[in-house]
């Protein structure tokens, strides 16, 4: 079976809004709904659009998938709905950990 990326069937980047997931999956749902098309393929084009959507509209699907195809843009997801201020906070704790973690592990040594 032949699996076509989501993000490619839904004609948008891999790091959409949920909004811009949405306008694009009506767009195309209108377009190739079997009772309005007249594509032969508009019943199947019409599936997989819904397949795609059905996918990416809920959060933890969409970073399944994400997860799943090796996303880049999953991190910038988990920080959106993070706490605003947070992103900041754990680069500091991190930065912390590695200079900590430095100076302990120096010999006390200078010859």
């Amino acid at each position: 079976m032949n699996r076509q990326n989501h993000y490619a069937t839904l004609h948008i980047d891999r790091c959409a809004s949920c909004a811009e997931i949405k306008s694009a999956f009506r767009s195309l749902a209108q377009r190739f709904h079997p009772d309005v098309t007249k594509d032969r393929d508009g019943e199947r084009k019409f599936k997989d659009v819904a397949e795609a959507y059905r996918t990416l509209k809920r959060l933890d699907s969409k970073l399944a998938y994400d997860h799943q195809i090796n996303n880049i843009c999953v991190d910038k997801v988990v920080l959106s709905i993070s706490i605003p201020g947070i992103a900041n906070f754990t680069w500091g704790l991190a930065v912390l950990q590695y200079f900590s973690w430095f100076w302990l592990n120096q010999d006390g040594d200078t010859k």
